[in-house]
């Protein structure tokens, strides 16, 4: 069914919490702000909140569902084309596969990944060179939809609190506040973690280095890009409506190279 799919508990547990997050977002959203007599405006936001949620599913998807980048395994006494690559590489006895460099081990996947930057369970995948920019997008979504749901909620509390909660929804006015506080709360947490991520994850594009690079201090011994030529290896190479979508960079497509299990010395 799936492309790639990692059979870890805790990221199965963490990404299904995700989902359930967003679908009470939504629940609060339309019960609390947007219902029973929605106006324009307010119609308007949910529509917002709704197409970024959206996105932020579908990109969380694709970044779950899509192999981050693994290397052939058990090749380390067969042949392969990439000389340069292999020159560079070193043996990995986790997986019996030859590390091309700037490849990982992840111990949750149990493979090598190219450009690893972390493993993640509330993706329940790797961060690597096939699935960053979906991870990426993923945490840029999830954290405008944290501040919208904010912004929505305060606005609905100081609304209802000078009409003295008249006409503010079907549940009663304990309750829409309790549940509008705790969307609060979500939003305001998960805001910060995702912001935060976001922000680092476009540093170490911009930086050219991983996150596993710079916790255990590597030396660069690749060639280093520019901060253009890394968003572009990242996103696409033709900037545009594309690179905020969670669709796969023309150059990053599996070909031939990457699903073949041999290598030729």
């Amino acid at each position: 069914m799936f492309e790639w799919f990692v059979n870890d508990v805790a990221g199965i547990v963490c990404s299904t919490f995700t989902y359930l997050l967003v679908l009470y977002s939504q629940f609060v959203i339309i019960s609390v702000v947007l219902l029973p007599d929605p106006i324009v405006s307010e119609t308007i936001q949910v529509g917002i909140f709704w197409t970024f949620s959206l996105l932020a599913l579908w990109c969380h998807i694709r970044a779950m569902t899509t192999n981050p980048g693994t290397v052939p395994m058990e090749t380390y006494n067969v042949r392969y084309t990439g000389k340069d690559e292999l020159r560079s590489a070193v043996l990995c006895l986790k997986c019996n596969s030859i590390k091309p460099e700037r490849a990982h081990h992840c111990s949750v996947c149990k493979r090598c990944v190219r450009k690893m930057d972390h493993h993640c369970p509330w993706v329940n995948n790797c961060v690597g060179q096939q699935n960053q920019k979906f991870f990426i997008l993923f945490t840029f979504y999830i954290f405008a939809i944290s501040v919208h749901a904010m912004y929505m909620a305060v606005q609905k509390i100081v609304t209802c609190s000078d009409s003295e909660w008249r006409s503010c929804g079907s549940l009663s006015p304990p309750v829409s506040l309790m549940l509008l506080t705790i969307l609060l709360f979500i939003s305001l947490l998960f805001g910060l973690f995702t912001g935060i991520m976001f922000g680092t994850q476009i540093y170490a594009i911009l930086d050219d280095q991983t996150g596993i690079e710079k916790l255990k201090n590597e030396t660069a011994t690749w060639e280093r890009l520019t901060w253009k030529q890394n968003l572009q290896e990242v996103f696409g190479t033709q900037a545009g409506c594309t690179w905020l979508l969670p669709v796969m960079p023309s150059h990053l497509t599996p070909g031939p190279k990457m699903h073949q299990n041999k290598f030729q010395v």
